[in-house]
This record gives C-alpha cells, sequence and structure tokens, in this order.
C-alpha cells in the first residue's frame, strides 16, 4: 500500500464519500479483497485504482438517519495519490445507479495555535461572567453549578484523547453506570497511586446494550476500544479542550472552569494527532452514548456532514457546538464556509481576545453564531500539567460548558430554548461593527460575545435597566433642575426582553457629589415591572435639592435596583447623571449627527414680539425654532450642501414682513419666508461662507445682500445683490482674493453713502464704495491672511467709522476710514472668530473685543493701547468665537459671553470675574459666536451657541437689562459688522459749564434715517436716553453712563435695540439725568 503526505488542502485528494443508494439493500463490503459486493462498482473502482473501501461510520446502526439519509449506508473509497482529480472521481462514481450521491472529506484539522506560557489569570471566566453566575447556586451548603437533582450533564469531547486521569479532570469524568456490572456505583478506582477501570466492571460484555463494550469513560473510535487516554505527548488537545469545558473548580487544584461539575465524556476520534479522521463516527458515538453536549474543537474548510449532525441532534438530543476555525493559512481572518461549524444545527463559535478585541486571526462569517475567549487560554496539559493556548479550539469547548451549565439549571429545557438563551443573552461589542483585511466584520461575529450569567438569569431575574429620568416640581417649573432648586426625580424602569418580571422593585440612590442633598432616597415601585416593560411610580419620587452656588454639570448618582420577595434577591447598580442644568427648556441637546458651525441668530422674525433662533448645519439644514426647542413652520429648510454662513434676518423686499437670508457651499445664497418657502436662490460658483449683510445700499428704502465668496482655491468675489436676485450696479467686484469671512457695512466717513468692507486670505482689507469702486488708500496690506471678519465702530468719537480686523499672525488692526492706520495690537496668534464691541467700563469710548488662537479673551481699549483692567482671560484652549456682550442681570454693566472650541462656554462680569454658574462645558466643539436674547419673553436672557451635537440654549435666570450691547455675530440681525448702537458725542471742553438740564428738540423731525437730540447737563450724573413706541413699549435704549456736565449729541438710527428698522411712525424719546427728566415726541417716516 503506497501512502502519500496530506498537503494542507480543504480537503482530502486521495478519497470520497459514497452514499449507497437505499434501493441498493444488500450492499455489503468484502473485507479480504477490499472491494464491495457490486461488480459495477468494483469494476470502477479498479479503474481508478482505488485501494480500498470501508463503511464510514461503522458503529451507525439502523435507526441512525436523517429523514432518508441512512448514517450505516456511508462508505470511503480510498484511491492512489495520483488517481484522477476529484471531479472527476466525483463525477464518474455519482453515475453508478448504486450510488446516490458522493461528498468530497473534509480535512479536519484541531483549531490552535499555541502560545507562550507566561498567564496566569484566566479572564475569559470574568469576561463571559462566569463568576456571577456562579452565585446563583448555594456553592456553601454544596450546591454546586454544573449539578442537577437527578442525573448528569455530560459533554462529549469529540477529539484526540482525553488524559482523564489528570488531577484537575478526574473528578469531572463521565462514568457510565451502565457499564457497573459489580454494581458499586464506581467504573473507575484508584489503584497504587494510579487511575484505573475498576476490575470488577470489566467483563467484555455490552452491559447496557449500546453496542460498545466496557466504555466506562467514553470511547475511541479511531482504535476500536474503551480507552480515549493518549497514546503518546502527541494526541494532547482533547485534553486542553476539555480543561475549559469542565476543569474541576473550588477544589484547591490548578484552573477553575464554567463548567464547574459538568460531567466529560472522551471520545478519541483520531489515529493522527495533527487531524480528526474520524470525527464523524466520533460524534456519532458520543450521541450513541449519552452525551447532551458535543464539542468539536476541529474542522475543515467546505465540506461536513449535515446529515450525523441532524442525526445526533434530532435523534440524541444533543446540542453541537464546534470551533469556527482560525482563519487562512498565513494566520488571517477569512469568510469561508468552516465545517462542522458551518452546518445547520451546530452552535459555531468565534474567537475573541481581552478586552473583547477581535484581533482579526479567527474564522467569521454569517454562520458564526457567536464569540467567546480564545486567547491566551489557560487550561490543562498532558503529563498533569497546564498550558497556555490559543484558538477557536477553546472558545468553543468555554461555549459548551456554558451551554452545559445552562442544561443542567434547566434540565426540563429543550434545545432550541436552550440554544435561543445563549445566542439571545450574548453581549456585543465594538469589533463587531469593524472590519480585518478580508472585509467587514458587520454581521460577521453572530450575536456577540457568550455571556453566561445573562443566559441564566434571564430565565429567574429581571434585568432591569433605567429607561429615563424625569425632573418634576421644580421652582419656575420647566422640568429644568436649576442651581438652587429642590425638585422630585422619577425614574423609569425597564426590564429587558425575555427576563423575569421585576417583582417588589426598590430604587435607592446615592451620591458622593456635595453639589445636591438627597433628602429622599428610595423609591418603591408598586407594580411588577413586566418583561419587555417599563414602570415609574405616580407618587414616590427621590427629592433632591441642588445648592445655590452649585455648578453646572452632571452630578453623578449610583442607582441600587432591588427585586424579589425572597432571597436571593436581584440586585444591580446602575450608575446616572443628575443634571444641573441651565438649559431651555425644550430645546433637545446633545443630537448626534447635527454638526453646527455656523452662529446662531435670536430674532423675531414673525414681529410678534416672540423670538425665534435659526442657524445652520453641515447637513444642509437652516433649522428654525421657536420657543420651547419645536420647529417652525416650513423648517427645516434643506440645502444642497452645508451652511457655514450666518444667517441674516431683515425685511429685504421693503413688503412688512421679515426674510432669512443665508449662503451655502452649494454656492447659492438663499433668501427664505416666513415660512421656510424659498423666495431667491442666487447661483454663483463659489462658497459662500461668510455671513451675509443686509443694508439699504442704493438708498432706494429695501435691502440689498452683500456676501463674499470663495471661487477655487486663491479667487473671490464680492457680491450685492437686490432680493429679487438682480446684481447692484457696478457688483460683483472681482477681488480675485479668497475670502472666508463676511463683509462689514457702514458709513465710513459719514457721507450718509453706505461703504463695505472686506478682508481677504491675501492679507488685505478693502474698502468698496456703493457703486463697487474700492475706495482711495485701499487696499490696505497686511502680515497674513484674515481669518475674521472687519468690524467698524466710530472709536473715537470723530462721527467717522473705523475699521477693525485681525488677521492670522495676531495683529489687530485700526484703520482710519481713509485706509491709514491709527494704531494696532500685537497679541502672537491667530485672531479668530469675529470682533466685537462695547463700552464695558461706562467712560463713553468702546473696548474692542476679540480672541483667537493664543487661547486669552482679550478687551482691548484703542484710545489708551492698553487692555481693560482684569483682562484678558485665558480660556485654556484655542477660541473661534467672537465674544457677546448684555446686561444679564439687571445691574446696569455689561456681563461678556464667549466660548473656546474644545466646548467650554465662558460668561464674565465686566471687571473679569466669572457670572455665577460659568464656566460650563458642553458636547461637541465650539467653532462659532454666541447670541443672546430673551426667546421666551420671561424678562431673562437666553443664550444660544451652536455646536458639533447640536444647538445649546441655556436660560439665564436673572432679570436682564435694556442695556445696548453687542448681543450676537455681527452686532445685530442684519449681520452688519458695524455698531448700531447710537454714539455719544460730548461738546463741552470743561470750561463752558451748562447752568441747568435742558433738552433741545430733535433735528431733523420727521427723520429718516436718523435724527439727532442736544441734552445739556450741568452736573455729574448718569444719563438715560430711551425710545418708546405709542404703546409704550420700549424700543432701543440709547445711552446708560454716567457723563460729565456739558453740552451733549445723542443720535438714533431708526433702529431697535435688535438692529430692526422700525416702521413710520410717532415714537418717544424719554431723558433722565439725575432727578431730572424730559420726553420729547418724534416722527420716523419713509
Amino acid at each position: 500500500m503506497l501512502f502519500f503526505q496530506l498537503t494542507f488542502s480543504e480537503t482530502f485528494n486521495d478519497r470520497i464519500r459514497v452514499y449507497i443508494d437505499n434501493s441498493f439493500k444488500s450492499f455489503d463490503v468484502e473485507i479480504s479483497d477490499n472491494l464491495s459486493n457490486n461488480d459495477k462498482l468494483n469494476n470502477l473502482m479498479v479503474r481508478h485504482d482505488a485501494e480500498r473501501i470501508e463503511q464510514w461510520l461503522p458503529n451507525a446502526r439502523p435507526t441512525d438517519r436523517d429523514g432518508e439519509i441512512y448514517l450505516n449506508r456511508y462508505y470511503i473509497i480510498y484511491f492512489q495519490p495520483k488517481s484522477s482529480s476529484l471531479d472527476i472521481l466525483k463525477k464518474d462514481f455519482e453515475s453508478l445507479d448504486c450510488v446516490d450521491h458522493v461528498e468530497l472529506v473534509t480535512v479536519n484539522r484541531p483549531t490552535y495555535t499555541p502560545n507562550d506560557p507566561y498567564w496566569n489569570a484566566q479572564y475569559g471566566l470574568e469576561l463571559i461572567q462566569a463568576d456571577l453566575a456562579y452565585d446563583l447556586w448555594n456553592i456553601d451548603a454544596g450546591d454546586f453549578p454544573g449539578t442537577m437533582e437527578s442525573g448528569e450533564m455530560v459533554v462529549g469531547i469529540v477529539d484526540n484523547s482525553l488524559e482523564w486521569d489528570h488531577p484537575d479532570l478526574v473528578n469531572n469524568i463521565w462514568q457510565n453506570l451502565g457499564e457497573d456490572a459489580d454494581g458499586d456505583g464506581v467504573v473507575i478506582v484508584q489503584s497504587g497511586g494510579n487511575w484505573i477501570f475498576d476490575p470488577g466492571d470489566v467483563n467484555g460484555i455490552d452491559d447496557d446494550g449500546d453496542n460498545y463494550v466496557d466504555n466506562f469513560i467514553g470511547w475511541d473510535v479511531s482504535f476500536n476500544d474503551n480507552d480515549p487516554m493518549p497514546v503518546n505527548n502527541q494526541y494532547d488537545h482533547g485534553t486542553n479542550v476539555a480543561g475549559c469545558v469542565s476543569a474541576s473548580t473550588n477544589n484547591g487544584t490548578g484552573i477553575a472552569s464554567v463548567g464547574w461539575s459538568v460531567k466529560l465524556m472522551g471520545i478519541n476520534s483520531t489515529d493522527d494527532p495533527g487531524f480528526v479522521t474520524d470525527g464523524y463516527s466520533g460524534i456519532l458515538a458520543a450521541g450513541q452514548m449519552g452525551a447532551d453536549v458535543i464539542n468539536l474543537s476541529w474542522g475543515g474548510f467546505g465540506g461536513g456532514n449535515q446529515s450525523v449532525i441532524n442525526t445526533v441532534y434530532n435523534n440524541y438530543g444533543c446540542i453541537v457546538v464546534a470551533s469556527a476555525g482560525n482563519g487562512d493559512d498565513n494566520g488571517n481572518t477569512n469568510f469561508d464556509m468552516h465545517s462542522p461549524s458551518g452546518l445547520n444545527n451546530v452552535i459555531s463559535v468565534s474567537a475573541i481576545g481581552p478586552g473583547d478585541n477581535f484581533s482579526c486571526w479567527a474564522t467569521a462569517g454569517p454562520t458564526v453564531d457567536l464569540c467567546a475567549p480564545g486567547e491566551s487560554i489557560r487550561t490543562t496539559d498532558l503529563n498533569n500539567g497546564y498550558g497556555n493556548f490559543l484558538g477557536t479550539s477553546f472558545s468553543s469547548p468555554i461555549t459548551a460548558g456554558a451551554v452545559a451549565l445552562l442544561w443542567s439549571k434547566f434540565p426540563n429545557a429543550d434545545q432550541e430554548w436552550v440554544i435561543d438563551r445563549i445566542l439571545s443573552n450574548t453581549d456585543e461589542f465594538s469589533d463587531m461593527t469593524g472590519s480585518c483585511n478580508a472585509g467587514s466584520l458587520e454581521g460577521m461575529l453572530g450575536t456577540g460575545r457568550l455571556n453566561i450569567n445573562k443566559a441564566l438569569t434571564a430565565g429567574i431575574f429581571p434585568s432591569l435597566y433605567i429607561s429615563d429620568v424625569n425632573y418634576l416640581n421644580d421652582s419656575d417649573d420647566d422640568g429644568v433642575f436649576n442651581p438652587g432648586e429642590q425638585v422630585k426625580v422619577k425614574l423609569i424602569v425597564g426590564n429587558e426582553e425575555g427576563w423575569a418580571d421585576g417583582e417588589n422593585v426598590i430604587a435607592t440612590i446615592s451620591t458622593e457629589d456635595e453639589r445636591i442633598a438627597i433628602l429622599d432616597d428610595t423609591i418603591e415601585f408598586s407594580n411588577n415591572i413586566p418583561t419587555g416593560g417599563t414602570a415609574f411610580t405616580l407618587i414616590d419620587h427621590f427629592l433632591i435639592q441642588s445648592f445655590d452656588n452649585a455648578a453646572l454639570g452632571d452630578v453623578p448618582c449610583t442607582v441600587h435596583l432591588q427585586a424579589g420577595n425572597e432571597e436571593p434577591y436581584y440586585e444591580t447598580t446602575i450608575e446616572i447623571d443628575i443634571n444641573i442644568s441651565l438649559d431651555q427648556s425644550g430645546f433637545e441637546f446633545p443630537i448626534s449627527g447635527v454638526v453646527l458651525k455656523s452662529s446662531p441668530i435670536i430674532a423675531d422674525l414673525y414681529g410678534n414680539g416672540l423670538k425665534e433662533v435659526f442657524v445652520g448645519s453641515d447637513n444642509g439644514d437652516l433649522f428654525g425654532f421657536m420657543v420651547g426647542g419645536n420647529d417652525l413652520t416650513g423648517f427645516p429648510f434643506t440645502a444642497e450642501d452645508k451652511i457655514r454662513s450666518s444667517p441674516a434676518i431683515g425685511d429685504v423686499d421693503n413688503d412688512g414682513s421679515n426674510e432669512v437670508v443665508f449662503g451655502s457651499h452649494d454656492g447659492t445664497l438663499y433668501i427664505l419666508s416666513l415660512v421656510g418657502s424659498q423666495e431667491l436662490a442666487y447661483l454663483q460658483s463659489g462658497y459662500i461662507v461668510g455671513s451675509p449683510a443686509l443694508v439699504d445700499l442704493d438708498s432706494d428704502e429695501d435691502m440689498e445682500i452683500v456676501f463674499t465668496t470663495q471661487d477655487g482655491s486663491n479667487s473671490g468675489l464680492l457680491y450685492a445683490i437686490h432680493h429679487d436676485g438682480e446684481n447692484v450696479t457696478g457688483f460683483p467686484v472681482d477681488i480675485n482674493e479668497k475670502m472666508l469671512v463676511g463683509p462689514a457695512v457702514g458709513d465710513l466717513e459719514g457721507d450718509e453713502l453706505v461703504d463695505i468692507v472686506i478682508a481677504t486670505w491675501e492679507d488685505k482689507i478693502y474698502a468698496v464704495d456703493n457703486t463697487g469702486m474700492i475706495k482711495s488708500g485701499f487696499p490696505y496690506s497686511s502680515t497674513n491672511r484674515f481669518n475674521s471678519p472687519p468690524t467698524l465702530a466710530d472709536l473715537d468719537g470723530d462721527g467717522d467709522l473705523e475699521i477693525i480686523a485681525g488677521n492670522d499672525s495676531g495683529i489687530l488692526h485700526v484703520l482710519n476710514h481713509d485706509g491709514t492706520e491709527m494704531t494696532s495690537f500685537d497679541t502672537g496668534d491667530d485672531i479668530r472668530g469675529g470682533i466685537s464691541v462695547s463700552d464695558l467700563d461706562d467712560d463713553g469710548s468702546y473696548e474692542v473685543l476679540f480672541t483667537g488662537y493664543d487661547d486669552l479673551l482679550h478687551i482691548w481699549k484703542p484710545l489708551d493701547g492698553a487692555e481693560l483692567e482684569g483682562w484678558p482671560i485665558d480660556l485654556g484652549t484655542n477660541s473661534l468665537s467672537e465674544p457677546a456682550t448684555a446686561d444679564l442681570d439687571n445691574d446696569g454693566d455689561l456681563e461678556i459671553i464667549g466660548a473656546n472650541k474644545s466646548g467650554t462656554i465662558f460668561v464674565y462680569h465686566h471687571d473679569g470675574t466669572s457670572f455665577p454658574h460659568f464656566p460650563t462645558t458642553v458636547s461637541g466643539n465650539i467653532e462659532s459666536s454666541p447670541a443672546v436674547g430673551d426667546i421666551d419673553n420671561d424678562g431673562d436672557y437666553e443664550i444660544a451657541i451652536a455646536t458639533t451635537m447640536g444647538l445649546k440654549v441655556i436660560d439665564i435666570k436673572t432679570e436682564l437689562g435694556s442695556k445696548i450691547s453687542w448681543k450676537l455675530h455681527r452686532g445685530n440681525i442684519y449681520r452688519s459688522g458695524s455698531l448700531s448702537m447710537t454714539l455719544l458725542s460730548v461738546k463741552s471742553d470743561g470750561n463752558d459749564i451748562p447752568g441747568k438740564f435742558n433738552i433741545g428738540s430733535n433735528y431733523p423731525n420727521p427723520f429718516n434715517p436718523s435724527t439727532n437730540i442736544d441734552i445739556e447737563t450741568s452736573t455729574i450724573n448718569r444719563l438715560i436716553v430711551s425710545v418708546y413706541d405709542v404703546t409704550g413699549r420700549l424700543v432701543n435704549a440709547l445711552i446708560n453712563e454716567n457723563v460729565q456736565p456739558g453740552y451733549h449729541t445723542v443720535t438714533w438710527n431708526g433702529q431697535s435695540q435688535h438692529g430692526e428698522i422700525m416702521p413710520t411712525g410717532i415714537y418717544f424719546f424719554q431723558i433722565h439725568s439725575g432727578d431730572e427728566m424730559g420726553i420729547k415726541k418724534i416722527m420716523l417716516i419713509k
């Protein structure tokens, strides 16, 4: 007989498996001549140089069948190594009448790779929560996991031998008492320090009638004897596998196991230690001898025999568990069909390592059912030893042991129930959605990683979780837990599907955080929590008090849930956060997938006295929210690309209704109506990144839209268009320089003509008149590009506007209206976000506020060339936000609102001290500027900040002040970038002091667009000048500051404090100076 060397192919190339047609009743094999009793079959065997034919499963009984497939009718035909190809053999033999079908014979190999033996810890048991599962048995009282009131749970180890006398295995070896001939209750005994078969039982008789003689602990199907003990040290694999299933646990020796005391049946199934040559015979033998679970830590790619699996599953009631495979020959994950793991009625187990890492060496695929630990597995080895191993050979027996442990707890359950309980109670892990070099792992690693505790307790205990946390009866009844409030906290508790009902559930809460005091720490649920359902209490609640000075943010708390009417109780501990917040009620935050990088705007779009919030997103949506966070009718509006351009609002067509105006990366300038319908889509070729500015550029009483573009990598245009999409004469202006920030608009030199100022990536500042001509003295050349838009303000009180712009070298330029430099300030790093202007110290001159990459929030006094006392303040990291100002607490002083990129919001008093409860950090990055306004008309301000996780709206709980300030990006809702407040002009030289308080008439009157009023003050006093409409509603607060004695002129530009152009009508100046007060009637006409 010639022998050939096996290669690592997927099937043997020297043999085929044939199934003899059921109609050939008398078919038999003539052992003497290695042929059959069928002449046609013999002739074909001779023609193909066949060596012999033999029964594949010699122990198969006539009753071992899978439908019409009888396992005793399978035969293996062996050929010489240079015979015909397998395809030819298969085709020729299937042509015979006596052959029903032909199968290729899979090469089955052990699925492990030895590892360095340095690991001592069995991480896998804790990972699958075996330690928690053990608690379900009263071990101290002698109730051991894996035992049953009657009978035993037996796992068949179909492998290459089993060192059954290993000191960590022998106590869990299955003893077949059907062969206990002497009736002493054992079939193995110790003799001279060695374990042997009980001599009183060795009789050469099949005492239990299972066709196996003296099968005391299993069988050796390859050598056809009753001892699966290894014949030499190469037969180690079955011993390694057995320890993973059920090494004796809590015995002070060696290792622990998931099966604890589950019994082990040894089935040697190979005569070659590198392969499992007779695996399917071993499967059948294990089923015939009464194994409940069969572990198969071997296999190959392709082939396999479904009928054997079906027979042990259907006829013998076994659950089969198999290793999914160790990838390809190069040690990389593959997705190929692996058998027997890929066959029906087999639990296929792939492998993960510590930390639930899938390391891309094990086989994956759609037939994998779950994963279990398979790396650095400490288990039993030959010669009473131990070792560390790697492979799905070890994830499979860990799972088989878990299946047996579960079944021992529920012995009356059927196979389907046990399998479903194992597969439905796994833990998902992150690598399940990852990939290996062979492809995506999505859906390729089964239901998750084995969790035996879940599988067990799902049938006994509930599985409770906290579905939601609700705050009730807080002080302002908005459902938000503010600092200083007492609140009732109610839990909605859920119970996962498939678990027992939660009875007598009690929740207790605790915390070590000193921001809150827990006044009532217990909730008792009067009703059961059904499986798959949720419950809450109608009356009972936690009672929690937050302290006045509590910092905003999550307060970590621990909730202990207990269920059950008697011991052992179900108990679980869940970490929750009680959120101390100033969130505006109704605005959901954070929101996954909503990335906002445009600056929000707060404005009264409908003219009904209620504010709305608008902001653009990177997914192309322009959101519009009403009070309570609900979407406005017609919003969101969806553009074709991201919206970084911050929206402006104004009545651009002079029809009495406002419009929303913004640009997009899709190259379109959009105008939307009150209900979100598109009134204009002006398309050009470049990105629109900066905010558009709205202004009456040509004095025709409607507003034009001015915006900049990035057109390609190095060019851009300045546009000015009418509301109908027609270009303003002289526009667009081809600047031929990229612009990522919007324009500023204003009357630079007081000639009653609007000018436009832009800053570019080519280091330049341009001033352009309303006809599109670049003004004399421009462009001004700087040292670096501009990523912050310019701002216009009369800083020196000369009636002309100065230009303020900061570049990426950190230089803040202040230019005169003619392009000459008035002054500058070098911060040393990029200036970003925007520049705002306010009079913070009430000295009658303006400070300039800005941030950037130097991490500082600056307040700079340009006339003094110095920062305001107490400033700058370190924000900790880069800032891309234009600071806003507002009187948040009605103390007559402005607060400063800023943010850094990493998501921290800062609020400071004008002197640099922190406003209560700030700073606070939110989810996501902040890459735009805040907006301030009273959204809900409750007399306090809200702060709206866009983040990469959605819109954050903070409710400031102190009474607002009406002092004019820079409340949003670019200063007003038109996004003009110019100071819309009225400038106080002082004409006294200190020698000519008026003798008494006096108010002159306003001029012109009627007026359009602005009017002036002269005021004489004789003493140092606070001067307050306000404008009211005929209903008594405050329209604008023009001045609120201490002034010296002298002659003062105040100008009103016909706008509200929010930058809205007021309609034609009667208005009133109200002037206070100390105890003096006067009122002047004025008329605005259009």
